[in-house]
């Protein structure tokens, strides 16, 4: 099938598994607009997360609408400056944001303390840190895994930032299901370079087992079939990316009163649901990184903070070389495939794509 030059790929709202590839005009710029090319991006299960989340008041399907019943899925990526009416950004000049499933976006460039804010009002929903653009470099050795890393490393270092301050409580372990996808990676990482006390426990799939094993950052591996066997030394901080109301409620059965603190991060299991069941002990709290992250900076400083952040992004990418192979797609029927992927939680943890339009 012959691609349009442009276009948006469009996902059903109520059935992810329904996708449309729209050919929208060329839009005229008004005064004060800047047009976007997207450059690159990569996909993982936090743009699931996006698509499923949904409570009232509050949807990531209205940053980007699209057709009645229909709407484009965020992602993060590189775009670069195709036209400008903007006196302060120039053609030619590139990016990293929140952006559509698109293959070009127009935004209204405010002031900001690094690169511009979007003053879109559509957006003004959701905090800064979603339509803030930062400053990107021309591409490097890195650019590929910055694209798939950079949109989650922001809730893998607070949530580390959150488990030492639980161990500080007297916490002993941290138990993390969806050990396998790159936020959970991420967290043992960063805890296992920062020499942290706490035990840590992955739980995965019988099939991603070996894989998540053979990575070393987990003390203990487990799948979800071993649960109702579970054993931690507690106090343990429980930290879950599925989503999975039975898997939750496993946790809780087996490790009783030894939970201290429990968060939910993601919904990576395709029957996750937002609102967790009836459980005992610590109730689930929604881990918003945007919110954390903008109380860690007013606390510490955003000099300080970034420094120690860019630091550790800079390491996790560089890790990756070991453990993930990246390979390139273009178009936006590949991009619908791998969605369809991990909506069904069948991308094999090991390979990521990142996508040009």
């Amino acid at each position: 099938m012959p691609q349009p030059d442009r276009w948006d790929l469009v996902f059903k709202r109520d059935d992810l598994t329904v996708a449309e590839v729209l050919a929208p005009p060329r839009p005229r710029l008004k005064e004060g607009e800047v047009g976007l090319a997207v450059e690159s991006f990569g996909l993982t299960t936090n743009n699931v997360t996006y698509a499923r989340f949904v409570e009232p008041g509050f949807s990531y399907w209205d940053a980007f609408p699209g057709p009645d019943g229909y709407g484009r899925v965020p992602i993060w990526g590189f775009a670069r400056v195709e036209e400008s009416r903007h006196p302060d950004v120039a053609v030619g000049d590139r990016y990293y944001g929140f952006m559509p499933m698109s293959s070009h976006h127009v935004v209204a460039p405010g002031p900001s303390a690094q690169g511009f804010a979007d003053t879109t009002e559509r957006l003004h929903y959701l905090p800064p840190w979603y339509w803030t653009y930062q400053p990107a470099g021309e591409p490097d050795g890195r650019d590929d895994r910055r694209a798939v890393v950079r949109a989650v490393y922001p809730a893998v270092f607070n949530l580390a930032g959150l488990a030492e301050r639980q161990a500080a409580l007297g916490a002993r372990s941290v138990l993390v299901t969806s050990a396998s996808s790159k936020v959970a990676i991420g967290l043992a990482q960063r805890l296992a370079s920062q020499g942290s006390a706490l035990a840590t426990i992955g739980v995965t799939s019988e099939a991603n087992r070996a894989f998540v094993e053979g990575l070393g950052l987990y003390g203990t591996v487990i799948s979800y079939g071993d649960l109702p066997s579970l054993s931690a030394t507690g106090p343990v901080v429980f930290v879950d990316l599925t989503g999975d109301a039975g898997r939750l409620s496993a946790v809780y059965d087996s490790l009783a009163g030894d939970l201290c603190h429990t968060v939910q991060v993601g919904f990576t299991h395709p029957g996750s649901d937002i609102v967790p069941p009836p459980l005992p002990g610590p109730q689930p709290e929604f881990f918003f990184t945007p919110l954390v992250e903008a109380q860690a900076i007013e606390e510490e400083g955003a000099g300080p903070y970034q420094a120690r952040y860019t630091q550790a992004e800079d390491g996790f990418v560089d890790s990756t070389a070991s453990w993930l192979t990246v390979r390139r797609a273009q178009g936006p029927e590949a991009v619908a495939e791998v969605f369809a992927a991990l909506l069904d939680g069948k991308q094999p943890p090991d390979v990521t794509y990142v996508f040009r339009p």
